[in-house]
């Protein structure tokens, strides 16, 4: 990804540079840069979070399944706005009649306990490196930690009971620019990385950089190839990667042998994520491209063309490239992360018309002449004017910014909030929690100083890892005395000790609601 430029200057002194003249009498510099390390310090990069006029349309959402399945699994089965009294709760269960047919409280309502909890606050620091940070990742069980970072090792920490010391350190091989992507196997006894290189990197968690497996990538043209996303297949025996030249590789680990689904005529748009659509099914997987699209493959048929591979269905909403995709796990709902600042739900069975694709492209291409790496972001996609032609999302999502890298976004884990939250980094340095049934933000936790690229949940415990391009690693969980306190979009002192203005509707007009 490197970019020839330009660039004039007025300087007599020519020894520190190779220049050239030109028929102008300027000095013209010509040097190569590799855009993703390219850091503009401009007024763009502050810390305010954006400004989203519009309330969240919840119209269309509150009449889903996926609604309706989040409030019961979430313990609310009246109004949400409805006030929850721990005391009589306490009683209720006392006197055996907290849930039918048990002496305790129910799944659901231990839930609706545990999201009144959710992580606020950074707690610590875990760690702090020698570079950017790119993968933060819990197995299945959240008994390891993965992160990995620019500067090519793998680090595993120990996640079971929360001490976070460190396991195993391995060096990463063929380590161009950066680690990419990671992913644990199934049963949590191998991972899996990706970087800019023709090969999938497989590893046992206890071993070292002599147990290194590698799979080379066949079948594509001999230019600079980078898998930008990776998964293992839920069975453990395949791995899925999103590339750079508009291809899904499909690896089988037993024959070492790669399959290639290709995305688009054309190599020139990059396939950013990757994710299999269930937990439980090894044959459906879903692609999120750079042109916004989202497409649906299936693995038994989707290897018969040699040109374009057939989708089972296509999805039309964004207004710039998707940068990540998490799946609900339950065979119909996932969501996807973009570079128009939004985050939208899916349901598979309501897939987009392609015959709008001609009218929504030329929409994107009205707002699609920036970099999301260093310009600043347009400031009609925190507050379009109309949906893309041909969305069928169900719901949307904004106010978080998405610039420099390709964020990660993700549902809570099931068995903890119900997935009721979404969380989300931000290129403010915030940890961002939207209410999945509301569309609000319910938390913004600070304390990284630059974009946070990836973070996980505990399967079992109210605690995210963020890591950040400013090399840290940091233990985010709930705090009582931010419970209460009202979230601002920046963290300002100088707005903190301003006096009060006579109109208390005039003071909060900073303050985001809850």
């Amino acid at each position: 990804m490197g970019n020839q430029l330009g660039i004039q200057i007025n300087s007599d002194d020519e020894d520190d540079f190779d220049s050239s003249d030109n028929e102008l009498g300027f000095n013209v510099i010509n040097f190569t840069v590799n855009a993703m390390d390219m850091e503009l310090r401009t007024d763009y990069c502050n810390n305010d979070l954006p400004v989203i006029r519009s309330k969240p349309d919840l119209v269309k959402f509150q009449n889903t399944d996926m609604y309706k399945e989040i409030k019961a699994s979430s313990g609310l089965v009246s109004n949400l706005d409805s006030r929850w009294n721990l005391v009589h709760a306490l009683q209720q269960r006392e006197n055996g009649i907290a849930s039918p047919h048990s002496a305790s409280f129910s799944n659901n309502q231990q839930r609706y306990i545990s999201n009144l909890y959710i992580p606020n606050k950074k707690a610590t620091r875990l760690m702090s490196l020698d570079s950017k940070v790119f993968v933060t990742k819990f197995n299945r069980t959240g008994s390891k930690l993965l992160v990995a970072c620019q500067d090519g090792f793998v680090r595993i920490y120990d996640g079971a009971k929360g001490t976070y010391h460190l396991l195993n350190r391995i060096r990463a091989r063929d380590v161009e620019w950066s680690i990419i992507d990671a992913d644990f196997s199934p049963n949590g006894q191998h991972f899996v990385y990706s970087t800019w290189s023709r090969s999938f990197f497989i590893m046992p968690v206890n071993g070292g950089e002599d147990d290194c497996q590698w799979i080379d990538v066949n079948g594509l043209p001999n230019h600079r190839l980078a898998i930008f996303s990776l998964r293992y297949s839920p069975t453990g025996d395949k791995i899925i990667g999103g590339s750079n030249n508009a291809t899904v590789i499909v690896t089988d680990i037993r024959t070492r042998t790669t399959q290639i689904l290709r995305t688009h005529r054309m190599p020139g748009n990059d396939v950013n994520s990757v994710c299999f659509l269930h937990d439980k099914d090894p044959n459906v997987i879903i692609a999120g491209c750079d042109d916004g699209l989202l497409k649906v493959y299936d693995l038994r048929t989707s290897f018969r063309s040699r040109e374009l591979s057939k989708t089972v269905a296509s999805f039309i909403g964004h207004y710039d490239g998707v940068t990540y995709i998490d799946s609900r796990n339950d065979g119909y709902h996932v969501l996807s992360n973009s570079k128009d600042q939004s985050i939208k739900i899916w349901d598979m069975r309501q897939p987009s018309n392609m015959r709008n694709r001609s009218r929504s492209r030329q929409q994107q291409m009205d707002l699609h002449m920036w970099d999301y790496r260093w310009n600043r972001v347009p400031r009609e996609f925190y507050n379009p004017h109309k949906a893309l032609d041909g969305d069928t999302s169900i719901m949307t999502y904004r106010g978080h910014r998405v610039t420099k890298t390709l964020l990660r976004a993700k549902f809570s884990p099931m068995e903890q909030t119900g997935q009721r939250y979404i969380y989300t980094g931000c290129a403010t340095g915030r940890i961002i929690i939207y209410d999945v049934l509301t569309g609000k933000i319910k938390e913004a936790i600070e304390g990284h100083r630059n974009v946070i690229r990836d973070l996980d949940w505990h399967p079992d415990r109210s605690e995210i890892v963020s890591g950040s391009w400013d090399t840290h690693v940091h233990l985010n969980n709930f705090s009582r005395s931010n419970a209460n306190r009202p979230m601002k979009r920046s963290n300002s002192s100088e707005q903190d000790k301003r006096p009060l203005r006579r109109s208390r509707r005039l003071a909060n007009r900073n303050v985001t609601p809850d």
